[in-house]
């Protein structure tokens, strides 16, 4: 099996129609059908929430759907770092050319997690201590050991992706979760009466 037709079995796997074979580097997917590419981009954009992110039971997790000033901690900037033939960058990238911008990746997040506005997030175009807005119970999984690697594996492998593509991302997963849970802000942090 071709990487293209794995790549085509994984997207199935994740109740995708029929498409014609590309692979991840295909110039089919560049200069081709854009229906097709956004198809695609979609597929791949919720197969990453799936390996790298999980539904958590504590109500206090959440993850930024834009980045702070400082810090580039948002699902979507390292889906685009790790993905960039699947995203549009409006400023860079001519008019016509597929992929998502931030808009459609956050509705896919939305559809698999609840949209919530707090200040744990950064609110980059608000005032400072203003909410932003992240997915709900959301947190990072934690793709070098135990069962999130396993899943992060099984997924990407379902892509069609090589090995040391995998273990690149399973690595860059691991190193933004241990930022996030570094930076991340408590709901109720110290302040004047409260320790």
């Amino acid at each position: 099996m071709t990487s293209a037709q794995a790549l085509d079995h994984g997207m199935q796997g994740l109740g995708s129609e029929e498409l014609e074979p590309a692979s991840f580097s295909s110039p089919a997917l560049l200069a081709g059908d854009d229906r097709q590419e956004d198809v695609r981009s979609a597929q791949v954009a919720r197969a990453f929430f799936e390996a790298a992110t999980r539904l958590s039971d504590d109500s206090e997790d959440i993850l930024p759907q834009e980045d702070g000033p400082d810090l580039k901690l948002s699902v979507y900037y390292l889906f685009s770092e790790l993905f960039p033939e699947f995203i549009h960058d409006k400023e860079k990238d001519p008019p016509g050319r597929g992929g998502l911008v931030r808009l459609q990746f956050n509705k896919i997040g939305y559809e698999i997690y609840e949209k919530e506005q707090s200040r744990r997030v950064p609110a980059v175009r608000a005032k400072p201590g203003n909410p932003g807005y992240g997915f709900r119970r959301a947190r990072w999984r934690s793709t070098m050991e135990g069962e999130d690697r396993a899943i992060c594996e099984r997924v990407l492998k379902g892509l069609g992706m090589p090995v040391d593509r995998i273990e690149r991302i399973r690595k860059r997963v691991n190193d933004v979760r241990l930022q996030w849970d570094a930076v991340r802000r408590p709901s109720r942090p110290a302040g004047p009466g409260r320790p």
